[in-house]
């Protein structure tokens, strides 16, 4: 039902293998739970049309090639699919087998395809696959998956694998420093998430999980000097609708056109 992904930054292998091993659990009735949540994939579906908007100038009539970083069971990539047309290219990238295997039994385009690594090791997976640079990324519900300590690394890698003047899309909840938020996250998850989790037999466990990973993830002051460290501009913000407003918040930067780092 609440989204949350499994390929972080390395923080050390025991945890990243644990938090995979617990999404591989959760994999077969994952689709299900999210289906369960009101606006979620409306959010999802806003999220990729808004970058996807950004770039169209850009590229003119080019396929746009795309990074779906965390990409889970392919609900993300569905989404920028939609948004970008058949002829995108575009690379699905998570740490969760299980998860993968969901995606990859999904009827997609030919310029779709799957990789199953962590978010860290985006460079190297973009320097195997040829992809110096993406016209845009695309990240949902990542990086509460990464240690706080490693979270300006990831931001950093995802900037340098967009071309200059290219766009990256985050997306996630984010209730740190709000009361009514985090009052909201709560209800939901101990209300409604968890209780749907043992009657679908969707792994309770990664549902408690993602309540604590929300209530340690950044506020939206925290990350968006994580994105004005990185060098991102333009910045821009919205949150959600419905039980979402306040909790859900979708960002949207700029890598800079003249930037060569």
């Amino acid at each position: 039902m609440l989204r949350k992904r499994s390929a972080a930054a390395r923080p050390d292998e025991s945890r990243g293998e644990v938090l995979s091993d617990e999404f591989d659990r959760a994999a077969g009735r994952y689709d299900l739970l999210t289906r369960l949540n009101p606006g979620y994939h409306d959010a999802l579906s806003a999220a990729a049309r808004a970058l996807v908007s950004r770039l169209r100038g850009r590229v003119g009539g080019e396929p746009l090639v795309l990074w779906d970083l965390g990409c889970g069971s392919g609900l993300s990539t569905r989404a920028l699919v939609d948004a970008a047309g058949d002829d995108a290219r575009i690379v699905g990238l998570d740490a969760s087998p299980g998860m993968l295997d969901q995606a990859r039994a999904k009827d997609w385009p030919s310029g779709v395809r799957f990789v199953q690594a962590y978010a860290q090791d985006l460079p190297a997976v973009a320097h195997e696959h040829g992809k110096t640079e993406a016209d845009g990324a695309f990240a949902a519900y990542l990086l509460r998956n990464v240690p706080a300590e490693q979270r300006d690394e990831v931001v950093t890698a995802i900037r340098d694998q967009v071309r200059p003047g290219g766009w990256i899309t985050l997306q996630d909840y984010h209730v740190k420093g709000r009361r009514a938020a985090t009052a909201v996250w709560t209800v939901v998850c101990w209300g409604i998430v968890m209780p749907l989790s043992v009657l679908v037999r969707g792994n309770p466990a990664i549902y408690r999980y993602l309540w604590r990973s929300v209530l340690d993830n950044d506020s939206t002051t925290q990350l968006q000097a994580r994105l004005e460290r990185a060098g991102l501009t333009d910045v821009s913000w919205r949150t959600g609708t419905g039980w979402q407003r306040g909790v859900l918040h979708t960002v949207l930067a700029r890598r800079p056109a003249d930037d060569e780092a």
